[in-house]
C-alpha cells in the first residue's frame, strides 16, 4: 500500500535525501558522512536527524549509524526519484550541463508536487519513445 506523504521541509527532505543515498551506498548513514555531503556541521546534523527520528523517519541513537525506517525509506525513494527526473528533465528537455540540471532539480523538486513531477516523468516516457 503506498503511502501519502505530508511533505517536509526542504531541509528536512534533502537530509532524508541525503540519508537515502548514504545508505544505498554504505547500508547506513553516520552524522560526520551526512554533515561532509551537505557542507553542514555535525551539531545541525545530529538536530535535523533528531527531528526525523521524532517524525518516525530514521532511527538514530547518539554514536550508532543513522538508519531509515520503511516509512522514511518510501519518502526518501519518493524525494530521490523526484530529484532524477527533474535532472533528467533538465538534461534532456532544457539541455542544461549535469551542474547546472542537478542544481535546479534540487530547488525544483521542492516546489513541486509529486504529482507534477509524476507528469514530467511521463511525458519524458513519452518523448524518447518519439
Amino acid at each position: 500500500m503506498k503511502q501519502e506523504f505530508i511533505r517536509l521541509s526542504r531541509s528536512a527532505e534533502d537530509y532524508l535525501e541525503c540519508i537515502g543515498h548514504l545508505c544505498r551506498e554504505k547500508g547506513a548513514a553516520r552524522v560526520q558522512d551526512i554533515a561532509q555531503r551537505l557542507d553542514v556541521k555535525k551539531p545541525s546534523v545530529t538536530v535535523a536527524v533528531r527531528r526525523l527520528a521524532e517524525q518516525g523517519l530514521v532511527q538514530y541513537r547518539q554514536y550508532a549509524p543513522i538508519e531509515l525506517t520503511s516509512r522514511g525509506e518510501e519518502y526518501a525513494e519518493k524525494v530521490i526519484q523526484a530529484h532524477s527526473i527533474l535532472r533528467r528533465f533538465m538534461r534532456e528537455v532544457a539541455g542544461l550541463s549535469r551542474e547546472r540540471a542537478n542544481e535546479i532539480a534540487c530547488l525544483m523538486e521542492h516546489l513541486l508536487t509529486y504529482e507534477e513531477i509524476h507528469s514530467l516523468s511521463k511525458r519524458l516516457s513519452h518523448s524518447s519513445d518519439s
